[in-house]
């Protein structure tokens, strides 16, 4: 069974960019085709075959559509193709029939956390473990204790400074331009901002944000207190409730106990 020997390599250079792609597999074939079981191809998220084979123009369309349909739900698809149809929209009938296995992979959320202590540096490492890209904008002599993050920054964070787009923006220490920042990341479209503070402080950036023209709308990127209301107490269970609501956030979920009867 041959296999590209660059195409690894390849699907390792695309993860490091942060960009989407997929990846086509044929998982079975009967009769006359040229792409063999095990045959792999890459697709950029446009659509066009970057490197590995298939088979050829019978199938090449028909793949590069379902790579970018996969690319809008986020799931693999199986597509059986007949080749042996007199239909010319696929291409040149070869015969036979051949199925796909179309798998996206998709570009990973970005979170950046600023701060110091025990409840960023948990955060940091649950970020890494559900496979989040964690950046971390800290002091020099705190950045030996994020070895799971992908990008430590020790100068003043300026986010118009930044070579990454973010995702999720937590201010994890307290600041006394918490409030700049949390509304520069909101006028900046920052799906997701949140501060880990106290109710009071809370209220204080509130009433900051609403003074500079904040709207409802915008306010409801706006999270703090940080996390759900898991009643933690130790700083790995506030890392937790983060973290939780941050998934929920990404997966659109409730929130809600999913217990039955």
């Amino acid at each position: 069974m041959p296999l590209h020997k660059d195409l690894f390599k390849t699907i390792a250079e695309l993860k490091a960019t942060n960009k989407p792609f997929a990846i086509a597999t044929v998982i079975k074939v009967e009769g006359s085709s040229s792409g063999k079981v095990g045959d792999k191809a890459i697709y950029d998220e446009s659509g066009d075959r970057i490197l590995g084979w298939i088979g050829g123009a019978c199938v090449e369309n028909r793949v590069a559509a379902t790579a970018l349909e996969t690319f809008d739900h986020g799931k693999a698809q199986i597509i059986n193709i007949d080749l042996d149809s007199d239909q010319m929209d696929m291409g040149i009938p070869c015969g036979g029939k051949m199925a796909v296995i179309v798998e996206p992979q998709l570009s990973a959320p970005v979170m950046l956390i600023r701060g110091m202590g025990r409840v960023a540096e948990v955060l940091a490492t649950l970020g890494d473990m559900l496979n989040y890209r964690v950046m971390v904008q800290t002091s020099e002599e705190e950045a030996p204790r994020y070895a799971s993050a992908e990008q430590i920054i020790t100068k003043p964070l300026d986010l118009d400074e930044l070579d990454f787009s973010v995702d999720y923006f937590i201010l994890g220490t307290h600041h006394r331009d918490d409030d700049k920042l949390s509304l520069k990341a909101l006028e900046m479209g920052v799906p997701y901002v949140a501060v880990i503070a106290s109710k009071k402080k809370t209220g204080i950036i509130i009433d900051y944000l609403k003074k500079q023209g904040a709207s409802d709308e915008t306010l409801e990127r706006f999270h703090a207190p940080a996390g759900l209301d898991l009643h933690a107490t130790a700083a790995e269970e506030i890392a937790l409730s983060i973290m939780s609501e941050i998934v929920m956030h990404h997966n659109g979920g409730t929130g809600k106990s999913m217990r039955m009867g």
